[in-house]
């Protein structure tokens, strides 16, 4: 019984010294740390340019993701050297500003100047969980996002527009993201097509669906409406952006 218990004390110890020596700012041993969480994963994607993306930007790279319901302790960790996509103990934890877009439904971090490229991974806590993002290449000065409205078309019928685009200078795309949000910006719908063209609310092109599941999103007559759309590439990076205002009849 003596020896047991000093087996125990003995385990204990070198458990608490490994715990120690783990760093929260490093995001394997971050993971590491919340082990007893199971792995989920996020929503992310991340675009930018010379003088910022969204609305007021005072940063040029927005790193977006979905928080769902129950999110919390949002982080963003970072790797100077694309090389070292897929190796968590080269992401380090950056203290960046953050802040809703859509009213609060999605949320962007304000990443900071750079050069070259960087990798970003996002994490977020649920009850029970902690949230990684697939790897984030982010290329705001070697391949800049294009901000073209004029790319984009909204065929009016009724309260069930169509949207088509076409894809800009970076031929990289490979799924869409949509965003219709209303006068006021709240978010009314989001999806996700391979194709360039989205019918609303018809979901059957649509790969994933991030619209509120307890309602059925639907356009009044004789209103107006924002279209949001980003073309996103294999590594998460947002090739380009088109923003159209649009009435419904």
């Amino acid at each position: 019984m003596k020896q047991l218990f000093i087996l125990v004390l003995t385990l204990t110890f070198f458990s608490c010294q490994k715990n120690e020596e783990l760093q929260e700012n490093i995001l394997a041993d971050y993971i590491e740390l919340n082990s007893s969480l199971e792995v989920a994963d996020l929503i992310a994607c991340a675009g930018g340019k010379e003088g910022g993306l969204i609305g007021g930007a005072t940063e040029p790279t927005d790193v977006f993701f979905y928080p769902i319901i129950g999110a919390t302790d949002f982080r963003y960790f970072e790797a100077e050297n694309i090389a070292d996509s897929l190796d968590f103990s080269k992401y380090i934890a950056k203290d960046l500003s953050s802040e809703p877009i859509f009213n609060g439904y999605l949320w962007k971090f304000n990443n900071v100047s750079f050069t070259g490229e960087r990798m970003g991974v996002v994490t977020y806590k649920t009850p029970g969980k902690l949230h990684t993002c697939t790897p984030i290449r982010q290329k705001t000065t070697t391949k800049p996002t294009e901000v073209n409205p004029e790319l984009g078309q909204v065929l009016s019928n009724g309260t069930a527009p169509t949207f088509t685009w076409k894809d800009g200078l970076i031929k990289e795309s490979v799924i869409y993201f949509q965003v219709i949000s209303d006068e006021d910006n709240n978010f009314i719908s989001g999806t996700y097509t391979i194709e360039k063209q989205f019918t609303f609310y018809d979901l059957e092109n649509v790969v994933l669906n991030i619209t509120d599941p307890t309602s059925l999103p639907t356009l009044a007559p004789n209103k107006k409406y924002k279209f949001t759309m980003m073309g996103v590439s294999e590594d998460n990076w947002v090739n380009l952006l088109i923003e159209k205002e649009f009435s419904t009849d």
